[in-house]
């Protein structure tokens, strides 16, 4: 807990000092305030892999992001995981995940309010039972440098109760290429599960302004003795941006 209470601290530091730019989100685990424009569409296509004691493969994992006015955001998403053994790929098993459905609302704006802030409420039917997570994130850049923060409270029905905060460091490299860093951390109040930690580095390119080119990579570094850790988990995918027929004529 004392490297969470460090890095909070310096993002908080950050913010004081810090003008808005793409931060989190795809493919970062952090998520940001950043919404589509009125009647776009933003597609998050991608491959995602997760190594613990087995395998498991997100192909594809699709996120649908429609504008629907200037700040509010609508979302699903939804995989198709493949799980396997390590060692032994004979074992695999592939089936579709849930679908997760959200409303994000950038109620703050960077240009207005000297910060973008958002909410982003989130829910998943599995069967008989229901996931829900609300976070609100927040966003602020200087220069070629953005600060992000996402903090947020996730519950499984009849089951647990968690807390969760990603901190994100992206810097601008050039106008096309982004390099991005994060801390992710969860905690469950239920005791024997304890508090779990991730550190993601990423990169993201824009060929144009329809294709964006999305990759990040990290590890487990706090793990509960009850739970697997995760050595690896990775992203590779592409943003594609729709605007409106009547945009594109313009």
């Amino acid at each position: 807990m004392k490297i969470k209470s460090a890095f909070l601290l310096t993002i908080c530091c950050l913010l004081a000092i810090s003008a808005f730019a793409q931060g989190g989100g795809p493919p970062m685990l952090t998520n940001d305030p950043g919404t589509p424009d009125i009647g776009d569409f933003e597609i998050n296509t991608s491959f995602n892999s997760e190594i613990t004691n087995q395998n498991q493969f997100s192909l594809p994992a699709l996120d649908i992001n429609y504008g629907a006015n200037g700040h509010t955001q609508l979302t699903v998403q939804f995989p198709y995981l493949i799980t396997s053994e390590v060692g032994d790929s004979r074992k695999s098993i592939g089936s579709f995940g849930y679908p997760i459905m959200g409303v994000k609302d950038r109620f703050l704006d960077q240009e207005k309010d000297s910060i973008s802030v958002s909410v982003f409420p989130q829910v998943l039917v599995a069967g008989n039972q229901t996931e829900f997570m609300l976070p609100f994130e927040l966003e602020r850049s200087m220069g070629k440098w953005t600060i992000g923060d996402e903090i947020g409270y996730y519950f499984i029905e009849s089951k647990s109760q968690n807390m969760f905060n990603g901190s994100l460091l992206g810097y601008n490299i050039s106008k096309k290429a982004q390099v991005l860093l994060e801390c992710y951390f969860e905690y469950n109040f239920n005791t024997s599960v304890g508090t779990q930690g991730f550190v993601n580095g990423g990169f993201r390119y824009a060929f144009n302004k329809t294709f964006i080119f999305l990759a990040s990579a990290g590890t487990q570094l706090i793990s509960p003795a009850s739970q697997q850790k995760q050595y690896f988990f990775s992203f590779l995918g592409m943003q594609t941006i729709l605007k409106t027929r009547k945009e594109q004529q313009k």
